[in-house]
């Protein structure tokens, strides 16, 4: 807790003297007493009525030169403003080098120890084991990844596969399976045939090669329906076949419109008519086939839901026949997209972990500086807590360095006192000890959040010491921050400040009678004194600074002290008149004496915290 001095400066060579006020309670009655010790002018009647018959001795005091100021002191241990300290870095590598001793000076970046490191790189190896596993997930996802996105394109592909059309314009022949049929893919389901026109291939000998050509005309005549038909030739295929008697042929084809009554298998004769006009028969005679025939198959397993077409019904191209259930597909798809997903986040799991394996590696590595370790800051070793050889404890304190140039103290700054205080400063402070040596210290920090004990809040405050390595750690000091009024001037006891009807005055003792004495009623000046007008400026709890009236090292009555009866006890009286101050001081009217206590009305002396204007 910090304490509060009223300090009046008045030495002849120092200019000052320092009155201490200690404690709350003191600081807040004080403006009290300063009432009752000003306001003693009425207590004579009050004498005159219960100290008849006593002497009465005349007190006096002095005036002075000085200023008026409030101290706050108090104490507080120093700590460096800036220290290093380190933990060593494991429990379980050993010291392997110790560069320093305690009380040595150092500089930043000077070697202070190293420590063995090698768990580092076991720690080290154990991430990027970690880490090429998470990548062979990644690879393993992403080959399921791959694997459900081709069976998803098959699934898709057979898909398009469950609606079943012709392909090409013809004649369904033969229906081969039924609705509701349970289907593999590859089974047939009808049998397509182009009845429009009817193809026929012959063979003919080689001696007619250079006269059979894609185009010629074709005459062709069909047994079983006594009829000839016309044709053309499409195709000349240069095979070669031998016919019984050896004759070698080569195949051509003719095609020729189908009027409705020729059928696949029916047997027919063919000539060719040459540019020449000769007719060219074949060796080998063959028979009617249609031009486009085709058994329609499932490319996809499942039930045939629908059949769209009847037997010998005619048909064109890419015309819808069957239609199967697609259903199990469209689920197996939905599993393999769901799969996909699992695996896509499988994936960005491992990433994150890796990025996190990564992290802590770039960490691991950094902490190989706490392995060899190198000071901070410019500094004395204070302390040296391994060796070379040995194991450290857990957590010690490996070596502790301070920068004893600048010293710091925290002080606990009463609530009604924080106000006064201000970044920068000046603080007082001495060292304790028989030497009391003094340093000049300023605020570098401030807190506004106040603490609390016993029901008192405290504000704590930072005071920075340049102490230049006078001071160490640890020291006990005494801080005096000095704060309020601090114009120099002459200063009179306040409780010689007398009030008149015209305002205040001092009892002054002189030789003669001073020009601007005033003329009061007889007794109530003191013999050997005279009432002298005064100015008053700013006050403090126990002085208040003259502004013009009398000069310093004048002797002025402050009250009387009554001597009681025989075998009494003696006793203080005031003076004869009321104290006021002229204008918004106190209300005046209250008794005088050491046991009168007036109050104050309007712009009272603040509690013991320097003076008003």
């Amino acid at each position: 807790m910090s304490l509060l001095a009223s300090t009046a400066k008045i030495g002849e060579e120092k200019g000052e003297t320092t009155l201490k006020k200690r404690g709350r309670t003191l600081r807040r009655v004080v403006t009290v007493v300063l009432a009752g010790a000003v306001l003693c002018g009425t207590g004579f009647g009050v004498k005159a009525l219960f100290f008849a018959g006593e002497d009465r001795i005349a007190l006096t005091g002095m005036t002075s030169y000085g200023a008026l100021s409030t101290t706050m002191e108090g104490t507080g241990v120093t700590v460096p403003a800036d220290s290093y300290s380190v933990t060593a870095a494991s429990s379980e590598g050993k010291i392997t080098g110790v560069y320093v001793t305690a009380g040595e000076t150092v500089t930043a970046g000077q070697l202070l120890y190293t420590q063995d490191d090698s768990e580092l790189d076991e720690t080290l190896d154990e991430y990027q084991g970690q880490i090429d596993d998470l990548y062979n997930q990644i690879d393993n996802y992403n080959g399921q990844i791959e694997n459900y996105e081709e069976q998803i394109g098959e699934w898709k592909e057979t898909m398009d596969q469950l609606t079943v059309t012709a392909p090409f314009s013809g004649r369904i022949i033969e229906l081969l399976a039924d609705e509701g049929d349970l289907l593999q893919k590859g089974a047939r389901l009808a049998a397509l045939v182009d009845d429009s026109q009817m193809t026929l291939t012959e063979y003919f000998s080689y001696a007619y090669e250079d006269q059979i050509y894609v185009g010629m005309s074709a005459g062709i005549s069909i047994p079983s329906l006594m009829n000839t038909f016309s044709g053309t030739v499409t195709g000349v295929k240069k095979v070669e076949r031998l016919t019984a008697e050896g004759t070698r042929c080569f195949a051509v084809t003719i095609a020729l419109d189908n009027p409705g009554a020729l059928t696949q298998g029916m047997t027919g004769a063919a000539w060719l008519i040459a540019d020449s006009g000769e007719k060219l028969y074949p060796a080998v005679e063959g028979s009617l086939e249609y031009k486009s025939s085709k058994t329609v198959t499932a490319q996809a397993a499942g039930e045939l839901l629908t059949v769209h077409v009847d037997a010998y019904e005619k048909v064109t191209e890419e015309q819808v026949l069957f239609t199967i259930d697609g259903a199990d597909y469209a689920d197996q798809i939905e599993d393999a997209e769901k799969g996909i997903a699992n695996a896509q986040r499988g994936i960005e799991t491992a990433r994150e972990r890796i990025a996190s394996y990564t992290q802590r590696m770039e960490e691991t590595e950094e902490r190989r500086s706490d392995y060899n370790v190198t000071s901070e800051i410019d500094g004395k070793v204070i302390m040296v807590n391994v060796r070379e050889g040995e194991t450290p404890r857990s957590g010690m304190t490996a070596v502790a360095v301070y920068n004893l140039d600048n010293m710091e103290i925290t002080a606990n700054i009463d609530e009604l006192d924080i106000g006064n205080i201000q970044m920068g400063m000046e603080v007082r402070i001495v060292r304790s000890g028989t030497d009391r040596v003094s340093f000049s210290g300023t605020v570098s920090a401030i807190s506004y959040e106040a603490t609390n004990s016993n029901g008192v809040a405290y504000f704590p405050i930072t005071i920075t010491i340049p102490a230049k390595g006078e001071l160490s750690a640890g020291v006990n000091v005494s801080y005096y921050i000095d704060v309020g009024d601090t114009e120099e001037g002459v200063l009179a006891p306040l409780e010689a400040l007398k009030s008149y009807e015209g305002g205040t005055c001092l009892y002054v003792k002189a030789e003669k009678r001073p020009e601007d004495a005033l003329v009061l009623d007889e007794g109530v000046v003191p013999d050997g004194f005279y009432a002298v007008p005064v100015e008053v400026g700013a006050t403090n709890s126990r002085y208040a600074r003259i502004l013009s009236g009398v000069e310093r090292d004048v002797e002025v009555f402050t009250r009387y002290q009554l001597s009681a009866p025989t075998g009494g006890d003696t006793t203080s009286q005031g003076g004869d008149e009321e104290f006021r101050f002229p204008s918004d001081g106190f209300d005046g009217g209250f008794p005088g004496g050491g046991s009168g206590m007036p109050g104050f009305s309007g712009g009272g002396m603040p509690g013991g915290m320097g003076g008003r204007p």
